[in-house]
This record gives structure tokens, sequence and C-alpha cells, in this order.
């Protein structure tokens, strides 16, 4: 791979990081800190998702979410455990996308979260590239 391709692909993966890191960050906090009155974004809706789904202790669910969705994005953020970050979160895009797909449709509703599971994946597999603290630091 020539030194260009390769500075491509970090810049890539560096801008991907911060783009989906930011996404998370913004709306983990108000689910994990309870704040926010947007029911697509607040805790309250997370917890009637959640009921819905039919598993147990919704409140506490959807605080593990939302800290797991903000820690996460700071994750992606600094590239610091960003396969670990990526998992995690594409576990709970996978049941957002799966959720919104059977109770709704696919456009419109479960393609965000599929975009967002998409690109977690592509971090998965990648990592955070030589533009992190993953490479820094291991």
């Amino acid at each position: 791979m020539s030194a260009g391709w390769e500075a491509g692909v970090n810049w890539g993966l560096l801008i991907l990081r911060l783009g989906v890191g930011l996404i998370f960050i913004t709306h983990g906090y108000p689910k994990m800190a309870g704040k926010g009155t947007d029911p697509k974004v607040n805790r309250q809706g997370l917890e009637n998702s959640i009921r819905r789904l039919g598993l147990p202790f919704p409140h506490e669910m959807a605080i593990v979410v939302g800290t797991i969705q903000f820690v996460g994005g700071l994750m992606l953020w600094l590239g610091l455990g960003t396969r670990l970050a990526a998992f995690s979160l594409a576990v709970i895009m996978l049941v957002a996308a799966t959720r919104n797909f059977v109770e709704k449709q696919f456009l419109g509703s479960a393609d965000w979260p599929f975009s967002l599971l998409t690109s977690l994946l592509a971090l998965l597999l990648t990592g955070g590239g030589t533009l992190s603290l993953d490479w820094l630091l291991f």
C-alpha cells in the first residue's frame, strides 16, 4: 500500500470515528444523565422502547445504554479502545435497527441505526488507525 493511500485511509478512519462518536456522545448524554425533552433522544423514550421489547428493568437499562453510548462515543473520538467501543455500540444499534424494522419499516426508521451499525462494524474490523490513541499506546 502506498504512503498516500495509507494516509488517506487513516484520515478517513479519523473522520469516521469523529462523526460517529459525536452522534453517540450527543445521543447518549441525555439518556445517561436523564436530561432532554426529545422522546427520540431522552431516557424516557428509551425506557419505552425497552418496555416494548419486553426487557426487564427499563429504567436501569436506559441508563446503562445511555452510558455506553456516551462513553463509547468518547472512546471513538479519542481512538482509545476503538474496537471495544465499536462492538458495544454495534450491539445497541443491531437491537435498535431490528426493533425499528419489525415495528415500522426500513426506510425512515431502521435505516438510521442500520447506517450507524455498518459504520461501527467497519471500525470494529479496521480499528482506529494511526491517528488514534490505540495506535500510540498499543
